[in-house]
């Protein structure tokens, strides 16, 4: 972006006309060739009354013309310019001309032409006339010119809503026709790749849904209708006899256009992540936009068309910071964005200044302008591919990478299936042996029934290990529910309560209404819960404190269900950890020594959420810590659907 300045500083002494002298008399050549009156050969008077006539400019305001040095550029105002021209013909050099007045948005023309007779004949043109009025069927203003021998000096009065900018060229009339068709097949190229470009990138959208690439796709059709109406072919084409409808179409496309440039702008350069001040800007920008646009039905376009422009100026200043860093980022296709940009705002400043009168008109910019929108959106629209293609090469590695991470899970799910599977037998035959040393030893000391209670608790906290892994192993492949079936929630607590010793049975008590609570759920995962909460209650629960497990009928939201509640009289947990402690590996006894994986609450929360139901710690309940599981009538659909 360093080089910014000095592309606008060139491209200005390129729209600087050339060498003839200001106000200078024009001679005809013999020769059939093109004459820009803009190169020295025009004066200039400002009727800020726009109430002279050319009587009272011929005569009495003949010394208040000025030379200009080029075409004329006097932007926005209310003012009538009248231009003066002279032509001197040899009687060698040929009679028949055409006078060319561009841009093709100039609301009203006025040619006067010598009569012969020391008066002026008036031929009247402009956007407000219909397409069948003008005297060539051309974008612009034509006029055909028959030149006296000798010296004639022509008047042109121009008045506009738009920008006050005014080339006029001479052409012989006799290869006019051939150059029109020249240019226009130029326009219909350029005007094509762009109407290519975005229907490309729409397709892109309706393929991929990126968003930017829809964003680009109205960037292009806009600028495609700003471009289409402002060089004339709307009026020529689409609303011959409709001119005032052409002439507030292209206020109105030109608001649009802009508003919809600052949000794809936006969007491309990530302003309200890395700029947001700037981005705010560019909203604030898009707000006048449309308010432009608005304003032309309105009446109030000259007033808005100004501040627009200004603003678009400030704009492409302020777009050097965020250009600075996506070149600094690097990468071709970031590279070729500002490059894109970079072309755009310094062409577009050249043409801004030029709008506002600040600055040169030419020819040049004005069609310039049309061949660097078409370039620069096609090197957005390559460099936008580009980005895309990158974050889908990216996307493709991150669902590798998930793959060969999900692989590695579901490997080390089946590792830990298979160690707990292997362990199962070598418990069972521990706790068949303790039950077989407690029958034959019906009246054990006290010593030896503590070693056999200590014996129990560890089969118990064993056999608690190894149903976690393999709830852990299902979970990891995948196999949630792996057998839905009717269940009874007070049968299946008494069950899971028959796994334990008799101390621990005497501990806890089980609530419930007479009517069985019937659910539909996985049995195996289900006790995997009610055996980590039962165990979480007499693991934390103070000294011999009761266990209680409530089961009532309750509802969540549209759908019906029971409560599974198992509280303790404990010292609760500590304020702040009810979210924390259903993280993985996380144990709020591990400072205190208490044995365990971490994985208990974890897996308790993930297997009821399968379920269509809600863990949650109670923590209105003090003192002691109170579980409530609400587990619905039926798992949804699309909860058994998905594990399936």
């Amino acid at each position: 972006m360093r080089p910014l300045l000095p592309l606008i500083l060139l491209l200005l002494l390129l729209a600087s006309p050339g060498g003839a002298v200001a106000g200078g008399v024009l001679q005809l050549p013999v020769e059939a060739r093109s004459l820009a009156l803009g190169e020295g050969y025009l004066e200039m008077l400002e009727d800020t009354s726009s109430a002279l006539d050319i009587a009272a400019v011929s005569k009495d305001g003949a010394a208040r013309f000025r030379p200009l040095p080029g075409n004329l550029a006097a932007g926005y105002g209310s003012s009538a310019i009248w231009l003066r021209f002279t032509l001197e013909r040899s009687a060698e050099a040929r009679g028949d001309w055409l006078l060319e007045v561009l841009p093709p948005y100039l609301d009203d023309l006025r040619l006067f032409e010598p009569d012969g007779a020391g008066g002026f004949r008036q031929r009247q043109a402009g956007d407000r006339q219909p397409f069948a009025a003008r005297e060539v069927a051309y974008r612009g203003f034509v006029f055909n010119l028959q030149v006296p021998p000798g010296r004639s000096t022509y008047y042109v009065r121009l008045s506009s809503t738009s920008t006050l900018a005014a080339i006029l060229s001479l052409w012989p009339a006799d290869g006019y026709t051939a150059e029109v068709q020249r240019e226009y097949l130029l326009f219909g190229i350029g005007n094509g790749l762009i109407l290519a470009a975005g229907i490309f990138s729409l397709c892109a959208w309706l393929y991929i849904r990126e968003p930017l690439h829809l964003n680009f796709a109205l960037l292009a059709f806009l600028q495609l209708t700003v471009i289409f109406t402002m060089q004339g072919f709307a009026a020529q084409y689409l609303m011959p006899r409709h001119p005032a409808w052409a002439d507030s179409l292209i206020g109105i496309l030109v608001g649009l256009g802009t508003a919809q440039t600052y949000r794809f702008f936006d969007l491309l350069l990530q302003l309200r992540r890395h700029f947001p001040r700037i981005s705010a800007f560019f909203r604030m920008c898009i707000v006048i936009a449309l308010l432009t646009a608005l304003s032309v039905p309105l009446g109030w376009y000259p007033v808005m068309a100004p501040l627009l422009m200004l603003t678009g100026l400030i704009s492409n200043a302020l777009a050097y910071w965020p250009c600075r860093q996506r070149w600094r980022q690097g990468g071709l296709g970031n590279w070729i964005e500002v490059i894109a940009l970079g072309l755009y705002i310094g062409v577009s400043s050249v043409h801004l200044v030029g709008i506002l009168g600040l600055g040169p008109v030419s020819l040049a910019l004005i069609n310039g302008h049309s061949l660097v929108t078409l370039v620069y959106l096609l090197l957005l629209e390559f460099g936008v591919l580009l980005r895309i293609s990158d974050a889908n090469r990216r996307h493709l590695q991150a669902e590798a990478e998930a793959q060969r991470e999900r692989l590695q899970r579901e490997e080390q799910g089946r590792f830990l299936g298979m160690i707990a599977h292997e362990l199962r037998t070598p418990i069972s035959i521990v706790s068949a042996s303790l039950q077989s040393l407690e029958m034959l030893d019906s009246h054990p000391e006290e010593p030896r029934q503590r070693r056999y209670n200590r014996i129990q608790r560890a089969v118990q906290r064993m056999d608690g290990l190894l149903q976690a892994c393999l709830a852990e192993e299902r979970m990891m492949s995948g196999r949630w529910l792996a057998q839905v079936e009717r269940l009874d929630l007070l049968q299946l607590s008494r069950n899971l309560l028959d796994d334990f010793s008799e101390d621990v049975r005497e501990r806890v008590t089980i609530q419930a209404p007479l009517a069985a609570p019937y659910i539909h759920g996985d049995k195996v995962m289900l006790r995997v819960v009610l055996r980590n909460l039962l165990e979480n209650a007499l693991k934390y629960g103070a000294g011999e404190q009761p266990v209680r497990i409530d089961i009532t009928p309750a509802k969540e939201g549209e759908g019906d269900g029971w409560n599974w509640r198992i509280s303790d009289g404990g010292p609760g947990v500590p304020p702040g950890l009810a979210e924390k402690i259903f993280e993985k590996y996380y144990r709020v006894g591990e400072s205190s020594g208490t044995p365990g994986l971490g994985l208990g609450l974890y897996l308790s929360r993930r297997i009821v959420m399968q379920h269509g139901g809600r863990l949650c710690l109670d923590t209105a309940r003090n003192p002691g810590a109170s579980f409530v599981c609400w587990l619905p009538l039926t798992i949804p659909d699309h909860l058994e659907s998905e594990d399936s």
